[in-house]
């Protein structure tokens, strides 16, 4: 009889969740949750996929009993917990400061991939090695950026979502597997007529939430051998391919128009009138607003102005931009 899943076991503790069914719903990563970490002790503990789990605000101390071994630890800010497949924690005694908050991220590739991709991820016999105190500042970069993105209702869409949770199983496999091989980096790039496809679905779609899915299937390829390819071709991930081409887009239109910014954003795939105006401060170094008027040598009306930057989009498309 297969386990249940690590999350829907903690979901049934006296730990409950920070984020909204709607933040969770609008997540297309990984299977996660939020939880308040209370001083609490829990028994019985058990799930079929490994998972990762850290502490993203707050004090705490733990003492766990898995496999056999009782570990004493106080997590720090890139202390990760990595539990194994066949995940078995017989007991676990919290003490945590008020406001703590944990990060658990239940590592199933098969909510995430379609069948193909699933060997890529986690090739033949390789298998992570449980460390509850392994310090990686670069893995734990990835799930304070995943905790941001569910925690803001996923603004950034199912691409960015998709693309994170690849990027961490990768580097868990990679990085903490033992056993067997370790996932091959392929080389190669798209064909001239893969990447005609896949740029002809970006130039369609992008005012679209458009998905790895969609764009590895114009490609004719497995997504994650995808992400690989699309890498080594335009030298950087899908996400900033189609961000880069949103950005540019947004640029021509406060150019040539006088749009209002709310309707720009809707118009290029930005889930709201605040995310166009933080990607454009990121790539560009300047707000909308001010890029307007730099380019167009003159100030705008109150209502197109960067204050009303946090307005929801009235034309906001389907589940945000990728």
């Amino acid at each position: 009889m297969p386990r249940p899943s690590w999350l829907s076991v903690l979901q049934k503790a006296p730990e409950p969740s920070v984020l909204s069914d709607g933040a969770l719903a609008a997540w297309a990563g990984l299977r996660l949750s939020i939880f308040q970490a209370q001083s609490v002790e829990l028994r019985g503990q058990h799930g079929e996929h490994p998972a990762v789990a850290m502490i993203l605000r707050g004090r705490t101390r733990a003492r766990i009993a898995s496999r056999g071994q009782t570990c004493d630890f106080c997590p720090g800010p890139d202390s990760v917990g990595l539990f194994a497949p066949m995940l078995d924690v017989g007991w676990t005694r919290w003490d945590c400061e008020p406001g703590a908050e944990r990060l658990v991220i239940e590592l199933d590739p098969g909510t995430l991939t379609r069948r193909d991709d699933i060997e890529t991820l986690r090739p033949p016999r390789r298998r992570l090695k449980q460390d509850l105190t392994l310090c990686d500042p670069q893995l734990a970069m990835l799930m304070r950026l995943v905790a941001d993105e569910v925690r803001g209702g996923s603004p950034h869409g199912a691409l960015y979502a998709e693309s994170l949770s690849l990027g961490l199983m990768s580097y868990l496999y990679a990085g903490h597997g033992v056993g067997g091989a370790s996932p091959a980096t392929r080389r190669g790039t798209l064909t001239a007529a893969q990447r005609a496809r896949v740029l002809d679905t970006v130039e369609a779609r992008f005012g679209e939430d458009l998905g790895i899915d969609d764009m590895a299937a114009a490609a004719g390829v497995s997504r994650f051998h995808f992400i690989r390819l699309f890498k080594h071709t335009f030298g950087v991930t899908p996400y900033r391919f189609v961000l880069a081409r949103r950005v540019a887009a947004a640029r021509q239109l406060l150019a040539q128009t006088d749009l209002p910014l709310v309707d720009i954003a809707g118009i290029t795939g930005f889930g709201s009138q605040s995310h166009l105006s933080a990607a454009m401060r990121r790539e560009l170094g300047q707000a909308p607003g001010e890029w307007r008027r730099a380019t167009r040598g003159g100030s705008q009306d109150a209502d197109q102005s960067d204050a009303s930057a946090g307005k929801p989009s009235k034309s906001r498309s389907p589940r945000g931009s990728a």
